[in-house]
């Protein structure tokens, strides 16, 4: 049965709600992208954030037997090589965790989430580098791990039962200023000749999508895109420009 624009409404409005408290939207200022799970992580460049049609739900079980098959070794979707998330974990009120801590008293450098309502999450710190002065996001590992954490989330939904439409956040902080970089084959990177030297102009991005069907494939090179464009481009450096990869993703990168 097709939803009317109030069910639409409604279902933004719960979005938002949960959103709000997760500080993942630009009102929330230099909180941008630190609540919830990230207020443990050690300064996050990337958030992403999967919420299921009813944000308050309990589908998931937060038990051994999850826990074992979060922690399963998974290839990438894509291809390539897989990320490292640590080999801590941990349960907390709202989900599951494996994250990596190099020392007692620092944050989590990098986490991957099931939460009990059936959303996958992740936040990474090692997604943006400095070249000379200009501070430069991984442009490949941001849609490689766009693209893991949405064949997780389809595989969540099979085995759970959650339901769509599913919300994604993609949520980037400190990129005034900021360019891409990591190119597929035959794009020229940040600061040699020939780049295209577009910078974001925004503080904070953040970029959502509504999705009934999960296509993981389809989604996070669509990421790749609205990524270019929030810093200046629109370009697809994602894929490569020529080579074995040309017009494809470009898995040759490690995190």
């Amino acid at each position: 049965m097709s939803r009317t624009i109030h069910d639409v409404d409604a279902q933004r409005a719960r979005w938002w709600r949960y959103r709000t408290g997760q500080h993942l939207t630009l009102e929330a200022g230099k909180d941008f992208a630190l609540g919830g799970l990230a207020r443990y992580a050690d300064d996050p460049d990337l958030r992403l954030v999967f919420l299921p049609s009813d944000p308050d739900g309990d589908p998931v079980p937060l038990d051994s037997e999850t826990l074992d098959w979060l922690k399963e070794p998974r290839p990438t979707p894509y291809g390539g090589r897989p990320p490292r998330w640590g080999h801590r974990t941990r349960a907390t009120s709202t989900a599951l965790v494996m994250y990596e801590q190099y020392r007692d008293d620092a944050g989590w450098g990098q986490y991957l989430a099931l939460h009990r309502h059936g959303g996958v999450e992740l936040a990474h710190g090692n997604l943006a580098y400095p070249v000379r002065d200009t501070r430069v996001f991984a442009l490949r590992q941001i849609v490689g791990l766009t693209w893991i954490a949405v064949a997780l989330q389809s595989e969540v939904a099979d085995r759970w039962h959650v339901n769509p439409p599913f919300e994604l956040t993609v949520a980037l902080r400190h990129a005034n200023g900021a360019v891409l970089g990591s190119f597929a084959e035959g794009w020229p990177e940040p600061q040699t000749v020939f780049w295209d030297s577009a910078a974001c102009i925004e503080d904070d991005i953040l970029l959502r999508w509504e999705v009934d069907g999960v296509d993981a494939e389809v989604l996070a090179l669509e990421v790749g895109d609205r990524l270019e464009q929030a810093f200046g481009s629109t370009l697809r450096r994602h894929l490569a420009n020529r080579g074995d990869y040309a017009g494809r993703f470009d898995p040759r990168f490690g995190f």
